[in-house]
């Protein structure tokens, strides 16, 4: 794999470790997604994988970085994000979004990242049940991190 569309929620969970308020089972299998993220991360930087993210992305990881942190901790995740990955302008993939949209019937948001993915072609990475769902009916390679082990994710990127 050389090219990857990261969805703001791998991203979010790959950053932040769950809420210890969350109950035992859950905050167990939210810990586990979290390592799995912070490690997809990790691997696309390490691999140097052609990362892209559309640009409304990060305006959301700011909005929810800072409802779960500080303003300092969102302002560091945007800029990082912003020297991360290449950032997609709208432009690129509004026509594929909005057909998307109109195909699937999935959130304006969800369909960004799924118009992205089937612009650059890429693997678009998730852990939102929906958008896996809908990128699977717009008919985008798209994978459900939760549903991965550790070892398939690092078969994913050999």
């Amino acid at each position: 794999m050389n090219r990857a569309v990261l969805d703001s929620s791998a991203l979010l969970k790959g950053i932040f470790k769950p809420l210890r308020s969350l109950s035992p089972k859950v905050y167990s299998r939210e810990l586990e997604t979290h390592r799995k993220c912070r490690m997809l991360i990790d691997l696309i930087d390490d691999r140097e994988v052609d990362t892209y993210i559309p640009k409304c992305c990060i305006v959301e990881m700011a909005a929810v970085s800072r409802r779960l942190s500080d303003k300092a901790t969102a302002r560091a995740v945007s800029r990082g994000l912003l020297e991360s990955y290449e950032i997609a302008d709208e432009s690129l993939f509004f026509d594929t979004a909005w057909m998307v949209a109109m195909d699937t019937g999935c959130s304006g948001f969800d369909s960004y990242f799924i118009a992205l993915d089937k612009v650059k072609n890429a693997s678009l990475f998730t852990d939102d049940n929906g958008m896996q769902l809908h990128g699977k009916k717009a008919d985008v390679d798209v994978i459900l991190v939760r549903e991965l082990d550790s070892i398939g994710i690092e078969n994913l990127f050999e």
